[in-house]
């Protein structure tokens, strides 16, 4: 093969309907395709279930459209049938199944390469794909694929031999990567750590009054800033009843959406300002205005929302799991922030309170996060690809 397209494939992509949800995909592999200058699309299958038997969630993803460009990349969402709660084991098959015309068509315009995201479905489903129109393909695991979804023996196993067969594999953060080659039962120096890395740009100090203004948020007051799905694994009831037990001048403001809002409401009351899901830019803003950041998740792989608040500025206060306590570089002094034990309440008030105690050095901490920056995850994606469609450096 020479030259040819890179073909990302992933559920994990931006839409009109979910213009949020995989961003951190599209931002890395927009760079990564700019840098190599060759032709780039997207396959993001979509679940398709039965109308009686769709959620507010499933109800959003069948108003995707079949096809769109989408900030400059055309995109394609097969649709693959999914019945909640009873068909994951069967979901890689499903969606090879709903994406084989596409990517049949693909190939035959002329030679690609799969990129696929998420081990489980879409790793696996680009896999049993690639195979079948012998292709070369690429793996990324990102974190629940491995920690959470890996832990079913039947999809470990299917894992393993589509990862045998990869051209490459990658993992955003070191444990990850280790989680990977246990799963996968591969030699650790087949994994290679790629990690994602923040916008400096979007990312980074600004006037807090006036980022609060903008929000609508106190004007005075300490804000705990969270940012993410509002689900159990992430760990922000828990985060509620923190912030509870701190000074009344102490708020949690939490940016995103998910079943557990209720939950999270009625645990921390009048202490709670929940902004819903908001766009890139009003997240930057949401991270100048606040005085540090919470994210006490039950794992991760390597959480975008950590290194975007240490650029904007803010200490982190969070659970020491996964690439965690590889971005917050340990041991962690207090103005960047603490790392705590997951489900623990009370170690987690304790450090907020200590981080809370003195205001940011938000300018010592966005020096600190300058290192997560794009350019060197880019060179080592881009060695990665031109080497899979057999293009000169």
């Amino acid at each position: 093969m020479s030259g040819g397209t890179l073909v990302t494939f992933s559920n994990l992509f931006p839409s009109s309907v979910l213009p949020t949800h995989g961003l951190f995909v599209f931002e890395r592999m927009r760079r990564v395709t700019a840098a190599i200058g060759l032709p780039w699309t997207v396959v993001s299958p979509v679940p398709n279930v039965l109308r009686p038997l769709r959620s507010a969630t499933y109800r959003r993803w069948a108003a995707v459209p079949a096809q769109e460009t989408w900030q400059g990349v055309s995109v394609v969402h097969p649709r693959y049938r999914h019945w909640p709660g009873l068909s994951m084991r069967r979901q890689a098959d499903a969606m090879a199944a709903g994406a084989r015309a596409v990517v049949r068509a693909l190939h035959e315009r002329g030679p690609i390469v799969l990129d696929a995201h998420y081990l489980w479905p879409d790793g696996v489903a680009a896999a049993m794909l690639a195979q079948e129109f012998g292709v070369p393909f690429t793996l990324t695991a990102r974190g629940s694929d491995l920690n959470v979804v890996a832990n079913d023996a039947v999809v470990a196993a299917r894992i393993a031999a589509a990862s045998e067969r990869a051209f490459a594999c990658c993992a955003v953060s070191r444990a990850l990567g280790d989680r990977f080659a246990a799963v996968a039962r591969l030699e650790r120096a087949r994994i290679t750590d790629v990690r994602n890395g923040v916008d400096l740009e979007r990312f980074r100090p600004g006037d807090p009054a006036a980022a609060r203004q903008a929000l609508g948020l106190p004007v005075s007051g300490r804000l705990v800033l969270g940012i993410g799905r509002l689900v159990p694994g992430k760990g922000f009831v828990l985060a509620a009843q923190a912030v509870a037990t701190l000074p009344a001048d102490v708020k949690l403001v939490l940016v995103g959406d998910g079943p557990e809002r209720a939950a999270i409401a009625a645990a921390g009351g009048e202490r709670v300002i929940l902004l819903g899901t908001r766009a890139p830019a009003e997240v930057a803003r949401a991270c100048q205005a606040a005085d540090c950041l919470v994210l006490p998740s039950d794992s991760e792989g390597w959480p975008n929302v950590v290194t975007e608040a240490l650029a904007a500025g803010l200490p982190v206060v969070a659970s020491a799991v996964g690439g965690i306590p590889e971005i917050l570089a340990e041991p962690v002094p207090a103005w960047r922030g603490a790392l705590v034990p997951p489900r623990d309440r009370e170690a987690l008030a304790r450090a907020l309170g200590t981080v809370l105690q003195a205001p940011p050095d938000r300018q010592a901490v966005h020096t600190f996060a300058q290192q997560y920056g794009w350019e060197q995850p880019v060179q080592r994606l881009v060695a990665i690809f031109r080497r899979a469609l057999g293009v000169a450096a």
